[in-house]
């Protein structure tokens, strides 16, 4: 898989440039100051600017998260009505949907059932916070065919599509959906950890959802992947105000930990961090040299940054 199939340079470029223009409307005097969204320390200092944006470390997890950053209710105001919002769910994700469709999802659903096939595990009612299309749990409901799918979606318009494909879909977000708490064996959330306001309040909605011995699958974007390493501030994937937080490793298994879940299981399965450093136009001397090598070699490399925790894309297996 290459980073151009799920997100092509033109249309992407033009999502972020809609991105900084939207986030230069918001009132930066509004802002508020955070302790690290992973474990909650306050031994922080900062790390990067982005787009006007300040960007902290934690000294004791080693998560990057922006801060000061848009209180809650401006961040949800902020979804629904900017621009760039607008640009993802009408023009961006339907040009790629069946591209992700096949390179992301059924794969990430094959996985997904493989590894609970492992663990004994067979879900009988699973949700999607953040579901969008549906197109996801379409590919899970082709896995997982005895299971009941539901979806969580706080956009109307995604939500009412999801819902005419025949799927139970709640049009909120996770932490207003005590409506459907303890109602699932197996709850996940792809790509919104990073966008939330609270990460403690959003974990702890989704571990409400999920029926005690149940399991959770979190993915997102992780701070200590190659990609964003060595890009920094330059990465694409570092855009305020969408992507607000960026875990480590260890943040992610303590944040887990902290709303109560028992077990918890941090990998890194991301297959594009080479394909992306290498394409963004940043040099270094590895970078060179690493431009210089067979197509084998990057391949193992990518290999070995998957294997070892140290690709950007996470994802987060924990039990209740």
């Amino acid at each position: 898989m290459k980073e151009n199939e799920i997100r092509p340079k033109e249309i992407l470029l033009k999502y972020l440039s809609l991105v900084e223009l939207d986030a230069k409307k918001l009132n930066k005097k509004n802002f508020v100051s955070i302790d690290c969204p992973a474990c909650g320390s306050k031994e922080y200092g900062k790390h990067l600017d982005k787009n006007d944006f300040t960007y902290a470390l934690c000294k004791n997890c080693g998560t990057v998260f922006c801060n000061p950053r848009p209180t809650e209710t401006v961040l949800e105001e902020f979804y629904k009505t900017a621009e760039s919002s607008k640009f993802w769910s009408d023009v961006f994700f339907p040009s790629v949907a069946e591209s992700r469709r096949e390179k992301l999802f059924k794969p990430k659903a094959l996985n997904i059932f493989k590894y609970f096939e492992r663990e004994n595990f067979a879900p009988s009612k699973i949700c999607d916070v953040g579901s969008g299309y549906g197109i996801f749990l379409e590919e899970l409901n082709q896995c997982f065919s005895n299971a009941e799918m539901y979806g969580i979606e706080p956009s109307p318009e995604m939500a009412s599509i999801s819902q005419r494909k025949g799927i139970r879909t709640l049009n909120a977000t996770a932490e207003n959906s005590e409506e459907w708490a303890g109602l699932f064996d197996l709850v996940i959330s792809s790509e919104v950890i990073e966008h939330v306001f609270s990460v403690p309040k959003f974990l702890s909605s989704i571990s409400s959802l999920v029926k005690p011995g149940g399991y959770c699958l979190l993915t997102g974007l992780g701070y200590e992947g190659f990609d964003i390493l060595t890009l920094q501030e330059k990465s694409n994937s570092i855009f305020p105000p969408h992507h607000l937080n960026f875990m480590s490793a260890d943040g992610f298994e303590i944040a887990f930990k902290k709303v109560g879940f028992s077990k918890v299981e941090v990998m890194t399965p991301g297959e594009l961090d080479v394909d992306i450093v290498l394409n963004s136009g940043f040099e270094n001397e590895f970078i060179r040299v690493l431009k210089k090598r067979s197509p084998e070699a990057l391949i193992e490399f990518q290999s070995f940054l998957k294997n070892n925790k140290l690709s950007s894309h996470v994802w987060v297996f924990a039990k209740k």
